[in-house]
């Protein structure tokens, strides 16, 4: 049964989507307080200082839920409800490393996207975006900071250096 869990949240969990392919080949690592798996509706809860590690992709929550169907996942959601919840990657060798925070990470790796809502904060290098409410599209490249009542997106953009 271990083996079992083991190559079932090794095989569906997300968190490599957006980081170097070699990050899916590396073991995963998972820690929380506790921990709640449905094999019969796909979903499954970690409740508690959790942690998930995986190559260099890294993540901190209070609470994590992931649904999945059919064996694969159609969505993960980490809340931060003490702190906010944190979100780490190297997306490609050579690439400064890609950081969100924000009460609520959503991802939906199917499409390729993450949702970021309540004080998020996205950084890369010197870039950052920082809003109320981030929709990032890992596979066009595109980040949405919509409208909200709540407060406007802030967007640094560095220059690249001029090279002599």
């Amino acid at each position: 049964m271990y083996r079992m869990l083991k190559l079932f949240l090794i095989l569906l969990f997300p968190i490599c989507l957006f980081a170097l392919p070699i990050d899916q080949e590396q073991p995963m690592h998972i820690t929380a307080n506790s921990s709640v798996f449905n094999f019969k509706t796909g979903s499954n809860i970690y409740e508690g200082a959790v942690k998930v590690d995986q190559g260099t992709s890294h993540l901190t929550a209070d609470r994590l839920i992931t649904n999945n169907n059919k064996h694969k996942i159609e969505e993960a959601i980490a809340y931060g409800i003490n702190k906010p919840a944190e979100y780490s990657t190297l997306p490609k060798a050579g690439d400064a490393i890609f950081y969100a925070k924000a009460k609520e990470i959503q991802f939906y790796p199917t499409q390729s996207i993450i949702i970021l809502k309540g004080n998020v904060l996205v950084t890369q290098g010197k870039n950052s975006f920082q809003g109320p409410f981030i929709v990032y599209n890992m596979k066009d490249q595109i980040v949405t900071t919509p409208a909200s009542k709540t407060g406007q997106a802030t967007v640094v953009i560095e220059p690249d250096k001029l090279t002599s």
